[in-house]
């Protein structure tokens, strides 16, 4: 018997199904009850249901339909095996071996010209969706397969052209595709036949199996039969093949099958059309206002209609099957707008009237900037709904998101980062994940496979010690590899494994940087090389035993990279996996389960391969992919349901009730996710009811998240534009439910849309009855502008020290004065705010060398300057074994160029370059409101009565800065009371290259009152920094003043100046968010802070 309960409640069925196994007990206690789920989630939920309300349980199974009907299968045919010879990821390596000796056929020609001249990795992509494309075909066009290899493909290409979906369609290309489709899978069928024996191949085949089953089971004895299940409950599935259908439908000749079917409506709806399908018939039969109307009432619900395809078309399959159907649906009851939605569902009502009372918050739609704010808004969100609702609990909500794996760094950030003590704290579990994005073994060993064609930088290297299990290998600890990446990097390892390469020396590998450490254990670099190697100072007299860790390491390492240059056969390549698994990871009892589980898959991989008889040797390419494949479809399940908030992925079957319900990410273009299909997917064109579709599946799983929530649905999206917070869609599902609330609301009345704040510290997230309880921010919010609050606030800044002796005086470092005005937004950034958006320049580290960036220029001139010139060819040869200089016959040309830079400026500076410099302090006080900020600091290089200060660069303007600050800073102490040093220095010189030339700068003509004045203006806006940005333009300085006085416009001569600093990633983030009306500023403040000293600068001396 086969009975089929409809309801529109998941938890009515579950108490049905406990009822049953309650009123009538299997009588045999060995005997197994079966309940068939096509979730993990699902039967963890059922088990726990069924313990609460029985007590113990125990004895029953969970198995997938997919797997059931296998295990049944074998019950009745034991020869076969226990994985299908017609599995996916067999048929992969049968088809790798077979296509190939088709592409010379006239029918394969598409698929020859696709692989004309492409690698192996290309291959086997094509074949691997063969296979999916053939597994497909078993499951839901089995009867192809059939007449195929029955040399019958005009039958097939009729049946297409019959089918609705065919319509317009290009019959030649489906002919083509299905002639070399049919060759290639009666060229598997025949490969498969002879390596397996005949009975076992007829079973096996599940195109013929079902049939041979069915037959089977018609000629049971009675003691065969008892091997049958006596019951089968079919429970939170929403839709199944036709093929697998058929079989239960079969077996319930000969036992009784429960199957909960979720019905969301209690009228007939599989009928039901989309609104814009019903306009299509109106516009061709011409109905009027009143027939379209009439129409429209008839067809039930809209949101049945545009999201139940899925629902719709399997419910059409099982009133077809005329099986025995119980009903008992029930309504909701709690007149909120949510079971308002759910009775207009249920009753299959297109037109409704809605209400929304006051305080009802079941629909609730979050429009924000970015997936991290979405998760702090969500965790304020459920704060409030915590505190409403003293019964609610984390374990009753469920977050769900289409792509869980982009969001778990977010959740782990804002929900892990409360303590237990905190009353913020929420407990929170994810599952779903990815096991290659959970597990850093998996993450390194898919990485280690990825490495033919890598430059093994720093980075690349170390991240890998970032995996515990590799770090524990190699007896190396977290402090050791800071050191160690140190040592690495100063001794110049920047890309390269070897030493030796066929046409030049790379001092810049790894090998010529271990060979460094090593020798630095005995030797400094002083003692000159020793067999072409220079020692490294900083590991002169240190213990070895790092140094061999991580040389091991590197050895190990390198043998690897060396084994997948070439290609292997399959046994190398599972020999060498295991070895590499044995090498690079510690094997405990803490890695003991990942490491068996790499082990296993490895083992079952090259069994697919060897049985399929695939003897060609095989790319790391392939290999590489392979397993990222084989260990992607691994998920992370044992998080679900553990009495907390549950995160996991938006799943097909798992309607699980939950008291609320959030979507994440339900964004346009995100959601209902996208499926590309091959061209050569024949199913597209031939359309069948139960036929799955990404897109359908997406649209039924919107619905059955709305229907699951027992009092809230949440949902959320990135609405807002990061750039300009202008609006941006949600996904259209969303759209389509809020357009569907908007026609049906009464009284005028409106849904809302919760627009949030850019940041978790905007002032609007707490005000105007807005609830944040983010209370780290709002001494933000609340802090005080005075003069008063504010100096007590910055003097505990690293810039500003308030003096022991007297505490109204401050003390400002020159070195931060001259900082802030060479580059504001930057000090802004880095001081005020803490904030450093540089990154660091890896260019330099990422690749062999050969030629010197500007850095290296730079610093090798530094070196050249301080040294005699016939210690310059030791110099060179330190470095180029250093790794400093480029590599091969690139060193020599950088030598000349760089003895051809440096000799005219030490001509310039011979004269000082022979004496011994002194240095000057200087004192500058300053009066602040009620304070004394007092501005310390020291100008170096003062020879005689001249500071000469230079530069073996080009002239920059943030040098000219710093030395009118210095000459301001010497002109306003000059002739006070006191005598300083101040007073003897006659002159400021700055000397620069200027392409072949050398020049100096220096400046004249200004007073003290001048000097004094522009000091005291630097320091206020500075101090006032600390509160408010103020800022002005730093480069180019002086040809922007200059063009300004041609032109009246501020704003656009101000945007032409700041366009030419696009490489300011502080201005870019201020630009980001300035509107025009702060160009007038900029530039005043750009003329007040540097008009003076662009009159009072003499350049090119």
């Amino acid at each position: 018997m086969f009975t089929v309960y409809y309801s529109n409640q998941i938890s009515h069925h579950k108490d049905v199904l406990i009822k049953i196994l309650q009123q009538d007990p299997n009588p045999d206690p060995f005997s197994q009850e079966v309940v068939l789920v096509q979730s993990l989630g699902m039967a963890q939920w059922l088990q726990m249901q069924m313990s609460e309300q029985i007590g113990v349980i125990g004895n029953i199974q969970f198995p997938y339909p997919t797997s059931f009907l296998w295990q049944q299968y074998r019950l009745l045919f034991p020869e076969l095996p226990k994985e299908n010879i017609f599995e996916r990821n067999a048929m992969v390596w049968h088809l790798m071996r077979l296509l190939p000796n088709y592409l010379a056929m006239e029918e394969f020609s598409l698929l020859a010209h696709y692989l004309k001249q492409a690698d192996q990795l290309k291959e086997y992509q094509l074949v691997s969706k063969i296979a999916d494309l053939f597994d497909q075909y078993l499951v839901y066009r089995p009867q192809w397969l059939i007449l195929w290899e029955n040399g019958e493909l005009g039958k097939v290409l009729n049946e297409i052209s019959q089918t609705i979906s065919f319509k317009n369609k290009d019959m030649t290309a489906i002919e083509i595709n299905m002639k070399w489709q049919c060759i290639l899978w009666n060229a598997l069928v025949n490969d498969l036949k002879k390596d397996t024996p005949e009975l076992i191949f007829t079973t096996s085949h599940r195109a013929y199996l079902q049939q041979r089953y069915f037959d089977k089971l018609d000629s049971l004895t009675e003691l065969e039969k008892e091997k049958l299940p006596k019951r089968i409950f079919i429970f939170g599935i929403s839709s199944l093949p036709q093929i697998q259908l058929n079989f239960l439908k079969k077996l319930s000749e000969y036992c009784h099958i429960h199957f909960f079917f979720t019905n969301p409506s209690e009228s007939y709806w599989a009928n039901d059309r989309e609104d814009k399908v019903l306009e299509k018939l109106a516009l061709k039969r011409n109905l009027s206002t009143e027939e379209i109307d009439q129409l429209l009432a008839e067809q039930g619900n809209p949101l049945l209609t545009i999201w139940g395809k899925q629902g719709k078309e399997f419910l059409s399959l099982l009133a077809e099957n005329e099986l025995q159907d119980i009903d008992y649906y029930q309504p909701f009851e709690t007149g909120k707008l949510l079971d308002q939605i759910k009775n207009a569902i249920l009753y299959s009502e297109y037109h409704s009237n809605f209400n929304i009372a006051e305080q009802d918050n079941s629909i609730q739609i979050h429009a924000c900037h970015s997936k991290m704010r979405e998760v702090e808004v969500l965790h304020n969100q459920l704060l409030l709904l915590f505190e409403q609702n003293p019964d609610l609990a984390p374990k009753d909500i469920i977050v769900m998101s289409a792509d869980i794996d982009s969001y778990a760094p977010y959740i782990n950030a804002v929900f892990s980062s409360y303590n237990r003590k905190d009353p913020r704290f929420i407990p929170f579990s994810l599952s779903d994940q990815k096991i290659n994005y959970i597990d850093p073994i998996i993450a390194s060993f898919i990485n280690i496979l990825s490495l033919k064609d890598r430059k093994f930088i720093l980075d690349e290297i170390f991240s890998l010690f970032d995996v515990k299990a590799i770090r524990e290998k190699y007896q190396l600890t977290e402090i050791q590899l800071s050191t160690l990446r140190e040592w690495a990097e100063l001794s110049g390892v920047r890309a390269g494994l070897k030493k030796d390469n066929d046409n030049w020396t790379n001092y810049n590998s790894w090998e010529n940087g271990l060979n460094r450490l090593l020798l630095g254990l005995s030797l400094k670099a002083e003692n000159n090389a020793w067999q072409d190697i220079l020692a490294f100072d900083e590991s002169y007299g240190l213990s070895a035993e790092i140094i061999g860790y991580i040389a091991k390491f590197i050895q190990n390492l390198t043998a690897w990279v060396n084994f997948i240059i070439e290609p292997h056969s399959a046994l190398e390549w599972k020999i060498m996996l295991t070895q590499l698994i044995q090498k690079f990871y510690q094997d405990n009892e803490e890695n003991a389960v990942t490491l068996s589980n790499l082990l296993e898959i490895i083992e079952s991989t090259f069994n697919h391969i060897e049985q399929a008889d695939f003897m060609e040797k095989l790319d790391i390419e392939v290999i590489s992919l392979l397993f990222e494949q084989r260990l992607s479809e691994q998920r992370n399940n044992l998080n679900f349901l553990v009495g907390k908030v549950n995160f996991c992925t938006l799943l097909p079957m798992r309607a699980i009730p939950f008291k609320v319900v959030c979507l994440l990410g339900m964004n346009e273009g995100d959601f209902p996710r996208q499926q590309v299909l091959n061209n050569f997917d024949l199913m597209q064109y031939a359309y069948q009811k139960g036929d799955r579709s990404k897109r359908d599946d997406d649209r039924y799983l919107f619905l059955e998240a709305l229907l699951s929530a027992q009092q809230i649905f949440y949902v959320s999206y990135i609405g807002q534009s990061l750039t300009d917070s202008t609006n941006k869609l949600p996904s259209v599902l969303v759209s389509q439910l809020i357009d569907y609330l908007q026609d049906r609301l009464s009284n005028g009345q409106k849904l809302i849309i919760n627009y949030h704040s850019m940041t978790i510290f905007s002032p609007r997230n707490f005000i105007n009855g807005n609830i944040a309880y983010d209370k780290e921010w709002l001494k933000a919010k609340n802090q005080s502008s005075s003069e008063l609050e504010f100096l007590t606030e910055i003097t505990n800044d690293r810039a500003l020290y308030k003096n022991e002796n007297n505490e109204d005086e401050i003390e400002v470092d020159l070195s931060h004065l001259i900082a802030y005005l060479q580059s504001p937004l930057k000090y802004f950034f880095n001081y005020q705010l803490g904030v450093n958006l540089e990154s660091y320049d890896k260019s330099i580290l990422d690749s062999e060398h050969f030629n010197l960036s500007g850095l290296e220029k730079f610093n090798l001139l530094e070196e050249l300057i301080n040294v005699e010139i016939n210690q310059f060819d030791k110099l060179f040869e330190n470095a180029k074994l250093q790794g400093s200089l480029p590599a091969s016959s690139f060193a020599k040309i950088s030598e000349q160029q760089l003895t051809l830079s440096i000799s005219k400026l030490r001509e310039r500076l011979s004269i000082y370059l022979s004496k011994q410099p002194d240095s000057i302090e200087c004192i500058y006080k300053f009066h602040f409101g009620n304070h004394t900020v007092k501005l310390i600091g020291n100008i170096q290089n003062l020879f005689d009565e001249t500071i000469v200060q230079w530069r073996v660069g080009s002239l920059k303007d943030k040098y000219i800065i710093q030395m009118w600050i210095y000459y301001l800073l010497l002109r306003a102490n000059q002739n006070k009371n006191s005598k300083t040093k101040s007073d003897i220095i006659e002159e400021i010189r700055f000397y620069y290259r200027n392409k072949d030339n050398v020049n100096y700068l220096t400046f004249t003509g200004i007073s003290n009152e001048e000097a004094e004045h522009l000091l005291n203006e630097y320091l206020s806006d500075y101090l006032e920094s600390f509160t408010q940005l103020k800022w002005a333009i730093t480069d180019n300085i002086e040809t922007y003043i200059k063009k300004f006085q041609k032109e009246t416009s501020i704003e656009v001569q101000c945007q032409k100046a700041l366009q030419s600093e696009d490489n300011n990633v502080y201005l870019q983030r201020v630009m980001a968010q300035t509107s025009a009306l702060d160009y007038a500023e900029i530039h005043n403040r750009t003329v007040a802070w540097f008009g003076k000293m662009t009159q009072h600068i003499n350049k090119d001396l």
